[in-house]
């Protein structure tokens, strides 16, 4: 059984909780949770508390702590989730590595490229999991379209659009760290649209080489609109367009590729394949891919040796670059943003 924690007990740790909850008994405990409020980590502990699954020992005031170093060194887990603000990921996802402790940090993985390396080689010299939060790679839509372009079936990619948009003001609220540069490290491309940079790296298996961005403030500290011209490693280029301040609250978001001999897209969440001078045609679920169900579920399992990491530090990696690559294009645009 893997002893986890939990640092950073905000709204996204509930999810993870839930995630945790569809582990088989005896695969995982939750031993300890750490905020800097203590009342976050009660209400996500009440909510532990019902899976008693990821919880046989209750969670108690003795497990919720709000120092970090002592809540490592109190609860000895073996493994722990990190969902702090993005600026802190390194920092904590570092001191956890050095003890020995295998990691789960939320996306972006980090916001400088040096700080994701040092990271990524951390976990690689001890021999440790380093997961990162990005789920589509256990959704059966987005594996199926990276499959489909590893396999050669469409041919050589040669154009990749992905989109995003998302009222990022209404989906966390005016007062989130989200919507300040000095926690988030950026705007909507490193909170939500991160999940489109890396997507793009994923399902293409590639590098950024090159990247032209334009981004646009309205009226916000942080990037809100961002639109992305990528050159990548195998040749291929992608457009990525993130948008922050759309009319519905919900994220919307959509995948397509074009190769030598077709193309595969995602739209609504469904799979769609278009064999050259064809018409696209809808790969229907039960022809889809199964994975693990989530990274939390898949984390687990690879520290068990059951599963092999689906969203490792490489991937953290990559996504780091490129959106680090953006803001630096950008940079003469957004004069006042935060540093990434």
């Amino acid at each position: 059984m893997v002893r986890i924690g939990i640092v950073g007990c905000g709204g996204i740790s509930h999810t993870h909780v839930q995630r945790l909850s569809l582990l088989s008994d005896g695969e995982a405990e939750i031993v300890g949770l750490c905020d800097v409020s203590l009342e976050n980590a009660r209400r996500l502990a009440s909510l532990a508390n019902r899976f008693r699954n990821i919880t046989p020992n209750l969670l108690g005031e003795s497990s919720l702590f709000m120092e970090y170093e002592k809540f490592l060194e109190v609860t000895k887990p073996e493994a722990i989730i990190i969902c702090t603000p993005h600026v802190y990921h390194y920092e904590h996802t570092m001191a956890a590595l050095r003890r020995g402790i295998h990691v789960l940090v939320e996306k972006p993985m980090a916001i400088r490229v040096p700080e994701a390396q040092a990271m990524k080689e951390e976990a690689e010299r001890r021999k440790l999991v380093l997961a990162v939060g990005y789920q589509r790679h256990y959704q059966p839509e987005y594996v199926f379209a990276r499959d489909t372009i590893r396999n050669g079936r469409i041919g050589r990619p040669h154009f990749a659009l992905a989109w995003l948009t998302q009222d990022l003001r209404k989906a966390i609220g005016p007062r989130s760290w989200y919507l300040d540069p000095r926690l988030s490290g950026g705007g909507q491309l490193v909170c939500s649209g991160t999940h489109m940079t890396d997507l793009v790296l994923w399902v293409l298996d590639a590098e950024p080489v090159r990247v032209k961005a334009i981004m646009e403030r309205e009226g916000s500290q942080s990037d809100m609109y961002a639109s992305l011209s990528v050159e990548l490693s195998n040749g291929a280029l992608a457009s990525i367009s993130i948008l922050g301040d759309s009319p519905e609250v919900a994220v919307r978001e959509e995948l397509r590729v074009w190769g030598a001999k077709g193309a595969v897209f995602i739209i609504g969440g469904r799979a769609y394949l278009q064999e050259k001078g064809g018409n696209p045609c809808e790969v229907l679920p039960p022809n889809l891919p199964r994975t693990s169900p989530n990274p939390d579920v898949n984390f687990v399992r690879a520290i068990l040796g059951k599963e092999e990491c689906l969203s490792s530090a490489i991937h953290g990696l990559r996504a780091t670059k490129l959106e680090q690559m953006a803001y630096e294009s950008a940079k003469p645009l957004l004069n006042n943003l935060g540093e990434p």
